[in-house]
């Protein structure tokens, strides 16, 4: 029963006592309207049920007993609004018309409209076997109450008898609907939270292809117009230092600082060119990309290339996949300026929630000691990478032994709203 309590129900649940309080209130001035023998019986049950109708109010507008009680807040309430009225049909055993029987159908009937409401706030939180349950209960108890009234089975008390399987009947055919209906409703709120998570990422992958979209058509400007004219404009400069006699040496050394600063400023265009253009991982995903960049270094590199990478992995935070990406860019870059490998082996599999990336090569390796000193090769970048992400990176190496690096971390798949 460790279940949420479905949103408006406490509040159906409020109204339903004000209901039944009125119910009660209705019924005994009636009955004391009405009077006669035993009337007295009938007023004393029904002021108890508008008593517990009163308190059961006060318990369900109480919020410090709802946290209190927790998981058991609700189950009491509906303990109690089912248990009372059935119970309360004991005063027909200190009636002295019990025997009526018209007088006994009459009040079994009365439990119908008493009892189906918590009937349906049970289907609705619980679900049709708790329903079910509810309503076999019920009918037992009725008939421990009815038997001792009627004393005897016979062709006369029997369809008394029957009437809390005529009822349990009713019951279980409202609970059956009420679960349906339940059940349709959380099936249609689960398709439309789905809808709207694929709409969202929909949106997402179309405003990121939006945006790589822009960004090359700026690089492609930028290209053929900042870096054009710089480029044109280092030509041009060599060419006149080349027509300027060396004893001009004043002349030569502004020419010099202009070929540089023309200079300069073309390599930081081509990086910003760079960097402007749509990355690797959002237009090939990671598994291409890191794919892409293996084949490059092997290629540039001359080694040979063993690569264990599935065609397509599961979408991974972004995060994540950048930590991979660039793990994997410092890496192999590392392999072509400094291993002088002629093997490299690259490994990425995402099993269970982890994510594993393993780089080896057969290449000089280096003394790990001084290389965690000098740094040379970017392991502390790597290292913060992976710490920022809650991944861990591993490397190790020993000279004439190649190197090798491995990255892990826990992830886990984009949810499929599995509600």
């Amino acid at each position: 029963m460790n279940v949420p309590i479905q949103p408006g129900l406490l509040r159906i649940f409020r109204y339903f006592t004000v209901v039944a309080m009125g119910y009660y209130a209705v019924v005994a001035a009636f009955s004391a309207i009405q009077g006669g023998v035993g009337a007295i019986y009938t007023q004393m049950q029904l002021f108890l049920n508008l008593l517990i109708n009163l308190g059961l109010l006060a318990y369900l507008s109480w919020d410090w007993l709802r946290t209190r009680l927790k998981r058991w807040y609700l189950p009491v309430a509906l303990l109690v609004a089912t248990v009372v009225p059935i119970f309360s049909n004991l005063f027909y055993l200190a009636e002295p018309t019990a025997r009526n029987l018209s007088l006994v159908i009459v009040r079994s009937w009365l439990l119908f409209p008493v009892l189906v409401v918590p009937l349906v706030l049970i289907a609705w939180q619980y679900g049709f076997r708790m329903a079910l349950a509810f309503t076999i209960v019920t009918a037992i108890v009725e008939l421990g109450v009815l038997f001792p009234v009627l004393g005897e089975v016979d062709f006369a008390t029997l369809p008394i008898l029957g009437l809390p399987f005529i009822r349990a009947f009713a019951f279980g055919t409202v609970a059956q609907i009420v679960a349906h209906l339940i059940e349709t409703q959380q099936a249609q709120s689960k398709a439309l939270l789905k809808a709207n998570y694929s709409l969202s990422r929909q949106a997402e992958t179309l405003e990121q292809l939006t945006l790589s979209r822009e960004r090359n058509r700026l690089a492609r400007e930028l290209h053929d117009t900042l870096a054009h004219t710089l480029s044109g404009q280092a030509v041009n400069l060599e060419a006149i230092k080349l027509s300027i006699p060396a004893e001009q040496t004043e002349t030569l050394a502004m020419l010099d600082q202009a070929l540089e600063a023309t200079r300069s400023g073309l390599r930081e265009t081509r990086r910003a060119l760079k960097d402007l253009r749509s990355q690797p991982l959002e237009d090939l995903g990671l598994a291409l990309a890191i794919r892409n960049l293996a084949k490059d270094a092997a290629s540039r590199a001359a080694f040979e290339l063993t690569l264990n990478i599935p065609e397509t992995i599961p979408h991974l935070p972004t995060q994540v996949e950048q930590c991979a990406f660039r793990i994997a860019q410092e890496s192999l870059e590392n392999i072509v300026s400094h291993a002088q490998a002629s093997r490299v082996r690259l490994n990425l599999t995402v099993e269970s929630g982890r994510l594993e990336l393993q780089i080896s090569d057969n290449g000089l390796g280096v003394d790990l000691d001084h290389l965690l000193l000098e740094d040379r090769l970017g392991l502390q970048g790597m290292q913060e990478r992976s710490a920022e992400v809650g991944g861990l990176f591993d490397v190790s190496s020993q000279p004439g032994q190649g190197l090798a690096i491995r990255f892990y971390v826990e992830v886990h798949d984009d949810p499929d709203l599995d509600l």
